[in-house]
């Protein structure tokens, strides 16, 4: 099935307001791995679509941003921060005349590969690769980073139910080059940038191809600026008072209690009057250092909190404890015939047997890989139950 005519000839017309520089619908250069077309919706209409209804999309929902597998309904999770980065992207790109669809596809599916418990999980996950690089000869594992393992998700997990992703070469560039951790005053595509050779080796080594890339890399920071605030005032760890008055003038000066709402709306403001008729993004200098200030006091006051920062070790142990369990089976070749056969030990074993078939691992992916994608896929409350199951001595009377 092709778009139908009138159809693609509607969208030609609506795109054809775009700035020049804008990836317009009808120009995508497709998918690594092909699908049928479909006769009412764009390629990036279609992958904005397939990420909001896959499965690792909806396990976000029980992922942390920053507070560990919060008890208050209030708190931000990472599918909420995943949404909230799609808003702020099509904002920005319907002010600057860009392709928002393209922009939200890639917001929507910019942290599918993010561990649980948040950064302190990626530190962990990144620690355990080192550790079974130092104890193995071959088959080294690559540094963890979420924006290349997002990647690997989207070009291999599917189920019984779903295939894999296959979104289109634009949206997988945005999603591995989207780095939220880098804050630049300036950002300009790689316009010249070779689509069809981008892989997980470009995560943070490369900037995005397109301008929407640029605008949901920018979003993420934008989103969660003043959110990761406002819930550090809701868990107690501050309150609105902390906020250094510098700060508040050049991001939130209205008198109102509404921090994040007026930090968003500063940012975005003033990054679309700085990049009207432009082929780049860019900040005003007082802007952009009251951003970079603010990124600091987050740091100091937020994500280097005691009671934050004091569950490194409890979260590396989870891990790696876990991490070694599910290696141990894949070497265990009795107990992968019992998996085969329907035979499971535990839940955890069940599950990680459903994973295996479900996963299209290109062969010979080493067995360390293979639990890496699978520990990084776990929810914060599935890997909280795995431990339990699996390490905690269970009555039998």
């Amino acid at each position: 099935m092709r778009m139908d005519p009138a159809y693609r000839e509607m969208i030609v017309t609506q795109e054809a307001h775009f700035r020049e520089y804008a990836k317009k619908s009808t120009q995508s250069l497709g998918r690594k791995h092909q699908i049928p077309e479909d006769a009412f919706r764009t390629p990036f209409e279609r992958d904005l679509h397939r990420v909001l209804h896959s499965l690792p999309f909806r396990r976000l929902k029980h992922k942390t941003q920053v507070f560990f597998s919060p008890q208050d309904d209030h708190i931000c999770t990472r599918l909420e921060h995943s949404l909230h980065v799609a808003s702020i992207s099509s904002t920005i790109c319907r002010r600057l005349r860009l392709n928002s669809t393209l922009a939200e596809a890639i917001a929507l599916a910019h942290d599918l590969g993010h561990p649980p418990f948040g950064h302190l999980g990626e530190k962990a996950l990144g620690a355990i690769h080192d550790e079974q690089n130092r104890n193995c000869t071959d088959n080294k594992l690559p540094p963890f980073h979420h924006e290349a393992q997002s990647l690997r998700v989207i070009d291999l997990f599917g189920n019984s139910l779903h295939e894999p992703l296959y979104l289109t070469y634009e949206v997988r560039d945005g999603v591995v080059c989207h780095c939220g951790e880098r804050s630049d005053s300036c950002l300009k595509p790689q316009y010249d940038k070779d689509l069809r050779s981008v892989d997980i080796t470009s995560a943070r080594k490369q900037l995005p191809a397109t301008i929407e890339g640029c605008v949901a890399r920018v979003a993420d920071i934008i989103s969660y600026l003043g959110r990761d605030f406002e819930d550090a005032h809701m868990a107690g760890l501050l309150s609105q008072e902390d906020l250094p008055t510098n700060l508040r003038a050049a991001l939130a000066p209205d008198d109102t209690r509404n921090i994040n709402s007026q930090i968003i709306g500063t940012l975005i403001t003033d990054l679309v009057r700085n990049s009207l008729s432009q082929n780049y993004l860019r900040f005003s200098s007082e802007v952009y250092e009251a951003m970079i200030e603010m990124k600091r006091f987050n740091y100091d006051r937020i994500y280097y909190h005691p009671k934050l920062a004091g569950q490194d070790k409890r979260i590396y142990l989870i891990l790696s404890e876990l991490f070694a369990y599910f290696l141990s089976v894949l070497g265990d070749s009795s107990l992968l015939g019992e998996l085969r056969s329907g035979n499971y030990p535990n839940r955890p074993c069940k599950v990680f047997s459903q994973f295996l078939n479900d996963m299209q691992h290109p062969e010979g992916t080493s067995s360390g890989q293979i639990v890496s994608d699978f520990v990084a896929g776990m929810s914060d409350n599935f890997a909280l139950d795995c431990f339990r199951d699996l390490f905690t001595v269970q009555a039998v009377v």
